[in-house]
């Protein structure tokens, strides 16, 4: 009698940890697809992000045969800053804004920002997004820079000081959408954003000619 219990209460324990296992292995798969999809904790903020492509994008779309990367090549630069690799030096979010040059979601490889065909789509598409925002009001460093690079994701005290900076102006100054202060701001905000210098005049021009 005693080893029937026995044996009962064993396979009850078997049984549980069975269970036990089961929704264990569950609740990390679950974990670990929130984080792949933007969910979790790990990812980092945007506008400073130079990790590699496949922390935050999928390797797996099929580029256009069209598509440029900044060195002139048709394949993805994955060790590039990440708003270079994706021709988008202004990190602009995804959004459903039409932007000429985009690539479509089935063909973007980020999960969270835009690809553009070539470089100079990118680079017109942030000029347009800065003129836009100054023409509705948004027109000292500060206000513009904090709507671009909001406190939640940047440390944007520190992103206006540089913007100022380069601009040489002070924070109170009212900017006007004229060519050059487009293309100071186009060139400060890229560097911030990917650390570096990669914007030419040649291709600022190029880009403003075609807002």
């Amino acid at each position: 009698m005693n080893r029937k219990i026995l044996f009962i209460s064993g396979g009850v324990l078997t049984t549980g940890a069975i269970v036990t296992a089961a929704l264990l292995i569950r609740r990390r798969n679950r974990r670990l697809s929130a984080i792949k999809a933007g969910k979790g904790k790990l990812l980092p903020p945007s506008g400073s992000d130079k990790s590699p492509s496949n922390i935050l994008t999928t390797n797996n779309n099929t580029l256009p045969g069209n598509f440029r990367n900044w060195n002139g090549g048709n394949t993805y630069m994955n060790n590039a800053p990440r708003g270079i690799r994706n021709n988008n030096p202004g990190n602009l979010v995804y959004t459903n804004i039409k932007w000429n040059g985009k690539l479509p979601k089935e063909q973007n490889k980020d999960r969270r920002f835009e690809m553009f065909i070539a470089p100079v789509y990118g680079v017109r598409a942030m000029i347009k997004d800065l003129k836009h925002d100054i023409e509705k009001g948004k027109n000292t460093v500060p206000t513009l820079i904090s709507e671009y690079a909001p406190k939640h994701e940047n440390n944007t005290a520190a992103y206006i000081a540089t913007v100022c900076r380069d601009l040489k102006v002070n924070q109170s100054a009212k900017l006007l959408p004229t060519k050059n202060t487009l293309r100071l701001l186009v060139l400060s905000i890229a560097k911030v954003e990917n650390g570096g210098n990669y914007i030419t005049n040649e291709l600022f021009n190029k880009a403003y000619s075609l807002i």
